[in-house]
């Protein structure tokens, strides 16, 4: 099969279009025939070699978390898919598993679910790591009905969800985006938008209930001068100083610092898919690119300014 791999860490020179055996399932698994799959971060960090102690130094590496296709072969011990039947869900880069940036790939059956209706595969194959990402950090928040949310990042990867679910749930939303982006941030719900190269939303007079930094680049220190007293400053993008502000800021009061990492429990799953075949949530796909350019996907992303999903077709 046909499969994007890395030959070593390092940068994109790393890696190419190869070919690879065709996997076979192992008890639990279903080998998923891939349609589309997209590109996160953590894919090319991980290539770059900062997970090495838990991703290993056998190569070569297939990347790509997310995916959507159709069931090929379901392994021993699987019940509730058979051939044929239309999936999404995601898969592990680390621990010697394999991605999904190729044209067919094993996977444990509980990290699948079915394809819900009136969903494509490049659309499927944008939710699981981004969508799941935002739900996660603003379910810290409690009941946000009423409350006042500030998206920075609004219309990337995680921004561009976390703005529709806090809409979905009832909130006021600002998103910081760039003059180019605005226009998409209204038509994705945002009450206000706010260009970051033109204003500093967190020296205005607003406080807010709830700032989600979906970019990873906005300090605590910056974030709580635009939150309420007992606000949330949600990242995606922990660190150990970080880990110690969020202890320290519950024994001191004040605003609080919750990481949005994804979650992905049926129950997740099953509260986002409510949200997208209502409508609340879209997920926007901008740039697809075939398996063969997966290079150019891969440079979409790590060039910054996307908006939305980068997402890779496959088959």
């Amino acid at each position: 099969m046909k499969a994007f791999l890395a030959r070593s860490y390092g940068g994109p020179e790393v890696m190419a279009l190869g070919e690879l055996p065709d996997p076979a399932p192992r008890r639990g698994e279903v080998v998923v025939a891939v349609r589309a799959t997209s590109v996160n971060p953590v894919d090319w960090k991980v290539r770059d070699g900062a997970a090495r102690l838990l991703t290993g130094s056998r190569f070569p590496k297939v990347y790509g978390c997310d995916l959507a296709g159709v069931v090929q072969e379901v392994g021993p011990g699987v019940t509730g898919f058979a051939a044929g039947d239309p999936v999404y869900g995601s898969t592990p880069v680390i621990l010697g598993k394999p991605g999904a940036h190729a044209e067919r790939v094993a996977v444990a059956a509980r990290r699948l679910r079915p394809l819900p209706p009136g969903i494509g595969f490049e659309q499927a194959a944008a939710l699981p790591v981004a969508a799941l990402t935002a739900l996660a950090g603003l379910r810290q928040c409690g009941d946000l009905a009423g409350r006042t949310v500030v998206v920075n990042g609004a219309t990337g990867g995680v921004g561009h969800f976390a703005l529709q679910i806090a809409k979905a749930h009832g909130a006021t939303v600002t998103a910081v985006c760039s003059a180019r982006n605005v226009e998409r941030a209204r038509s994705l719900g945002a009450d206000l938008v706010v260009d970051y190269q033109a204003q500093d939303f967190t020296r205005g007079a607003v406080r807010h209930d709830v700032v989600f930094d979906a970019f990873g680049g906005l300090a605590f220190g910056a974030a709580a001068r635009a939150l309420a007293p007992r606000g949330f400053y949600v990242t995606t993008l922990g660190s150990p100083t970080l880990v110690v502000r969020a202890l320290w800021q519950r024994v001191l009061g004040g605003p609080r610092v919750v990481f949005a990492n994804m979650r992905a429990r049926p129950e997740d799953y099953e509260a986002l898919e409510a949200l997208v075949v209502a409508g609340s949530v879209r997920p926007v796909v901008e740039r697809v690119f075939p398996l063969e350019r997966a290079a150019d996907a891969f440079a979409a992303l790590e060039g910054g300014g996307t908006v939305g999903k980068v997402v890779i077709r496959v088959g």
